[in-house]
C-alpha cells in the first residue's frame, strides 16, 4: 500500500504558513500581540464602515493657549484618550499664513494698476513724440495735455496744409492706439501675475483660472506646530510600530468630527478649508481639513512621502509604507498604502470607499505630493 506521503506534506505546510501569517499579522496588528487582537485584526473588512466612537473632546481656555483632551476608539473598539495644548500664537500664526480679505486684494490690485497706468501714460506720451518728429510736418502736430493722466494730439496748421498735416496726425494716431492696446495687455498679463503671487502668500494655488488651497505649504507650515500631539501620542503605548501608530493616528482624525467650514470667515476667504490648529482646538474639518491635518502630523513622525488624492467632492491619502489591505496605488514606481481619514465611519488604513475606489480605478483623481 502506498504511503500517502504527498497530502501530509501538503497538510504540513499549510499549517506552517498559517502560523506564520498570523504571526506577521500579530506583530503589527493594533495594538498588542495576543490572540484577540489578531483575530480582529483578520476580520477587519467585516468591521468596515462600522461607527466605533468614544466622540470625547475637552477645551480648557488657558492664558497663553488652549488645553485639548480627546477620546476615540481604535478599529478594535479600544479607547484611548490623550491631552495636549495648542497655543493661541500657534492658531494665530496658522490663521495668519492662510486666506485673504477681498478688499486687501482688490486695493493692491488696484494700486497695482494706477501704478501701470501712469508708467503707461509716460511710456505713451514720449511714443507719440518721437512719432510726431519723424513725420513730415512735425511743426504742426502738437500733444496738448488734458490732465495728469490723459493727452491728445492737436494739430495747428495753416489751411492750405490741413487735409496734408490732419493725414499725417491720423497716422500717429493709428499707431499710438495699437501701441495703448498692447500696453493694456501687457497689464493686464501683469496684474494676473500680481494676483497669483499674491494669493500664493495667503496659501493658495493658482493653476489658470483654478484657484486651490495649497496643501503643501500648510502642511510644512503646520508640521512643527502639530509636533507634541505626535509626541503625546507616541507615549500612548510604549514600543509602537509604525503600523500601529498609522492605526491609531489615523481612527484619532476619523473620529473629530465631520462638518464643512464656511467659504468665508469674518469676511477672510478660507475656501471651507481649516488649518490644522484651527481643527484640533475646535475638533472640527471636512475631508481635507482633517486630512491636512493627518499629513502635518504624520510627516512629523516619519517623513515618508504622502499624497493627497482629490476626487469629486472629497479627499483621500496615500502612504508609501509597506502594503495593508486591499486598497493600494503605484505612482512614479512608489506603492502607496490608501487611507480614509474623514470619517466618521471606521475604515482602516488599506481600505477606502466604493466612492473613492470608483473615482480612482477610471482614473478620475488628481493627486499633490507632499514630503
Amino acid at each position: 500500500m502506498k504511503t500517502p506521503f504527498l497530502p501530509i506534506l501538503i497538510i504540513l505546510f499549510a499549517l506552517i504558513s498559517l502560523t506564520f501569517l498570523a504571526s506577521f499579522l500579530g506583530d503589527d496588528a493594533p495594538y498588542s500581540n495576543d490572540s484577540s487582537c489578531r483575530l480582529s485584526f483578520l476580520n477587519l473588512n467585516q468591521k468596515i464602515g462600522s461607527k466605533q466612537s468614544l466622540n470625547i473632546f475637552e477645551r480648557i481656555d488657558i492664558e497663553t493657549g488652549y488645553e485639548l483632551t480627546y477620546g476615540w476608539k481604535d478599529y478594535r473598539g479600544d479607547g484611548y484618550s490623550m491631552t495636549f495644548s495648542v497655543s493661541k500664537q500657534q492658531l494665530s500664526d496658522a490663521e495668519e499664513e492662510y486666506g485673504y480679505y477681498p478688499e486687501e486684494l482688490e486695493k493692491y490690485l488696484e494700486e497695482s494698476y494706477e501704478k501701470m497706468r501712469e508708467e503707461m501714460m509716460i511710456y505713451l506720451e514720449e511714443f507719440a513724440r518721437r512719432q510726431i518728429e519723424r513725420s513730415k510736418y512735425p511743426q504742426y502736430i502738437l500733444i496738448e495735455k488734458i490732465d495728469s493722466k490723459k493727452f491728445r494730439l492737436k494739430i495747428s496748421v495753416p489751411s492750405a496744409l490741413y487735409e496734408e498735416v490732419k493725414a499725417s496726425s491720423e497716422i500717429i494716431k493709428d499707431k499710438l492706439t495699437a501701441e495703448e492696446n498692447a500696453y493694456l495687455l501687457k497689464i493686464d498679463k501683469e496684474q494676473k501675475k500680481k494676483e497669483k503671487a499674491f494669493l500664493e502668500r495667503k496659501g493658495f494655488r493658482v493653476i489658470g483660472d483654478t484657484i486651490g488651497v495649497d496643501y503643501s505649504v500648510c502642511v510644512r507650515n503646520n508640521r512643527p506646530r502639530l509636533k507634541n500631539v505626535v509626541d503625546r501620542m507616541k507615549k500612548i503605548k510604549k514600543r509602537m510600530s509604525l503600523r500601529q501608530l498609522l492605526f491609531l493616528m489615523s481612527a484619532f482624525i476619523q473620529e473629530i468630527k465631520y462638518g464643512i467650514p464656511p467659504f468665508e470667515e469674518n469676511n477672510k476667504i478660507i475656501a471651507e478649508f481649516w488649518v490644522p490648529p484651527k481643527v484640533l482646538v475646535n475638533n472640527f474639518g471636512d475631508c481635507d481639513s482633517k486630512g491636512v491635518a493627518f499629513a502635518s502630523m504624520w510627516t512629523n513622525f516619519k517623513r515618508y512621502p504622502l499624497i493627497l488624492i482629490k476626487i469629486p467632492k472629497h479627499m483621500f491619502l496615500g502612504l508609501a509604507i509597506p502594503s495593508i489591505g486591499r486598497d493600494e496605488i503605484t505612482i512614479n514606481g512608489l506603492n502607496y498604502t490608501l487611507c480614509e481619514v474623514t470619517g466618521p465611519d471606521k475604515i482602516p488604513p488599506g481600505w477606502i470607499t466604493n466612492y473613492s475606489r470608483f473615482y480612482l480605478e477610471s482614473g478620475r483623481f488628481r493627486y499633490e505630493l507632499i514630503r
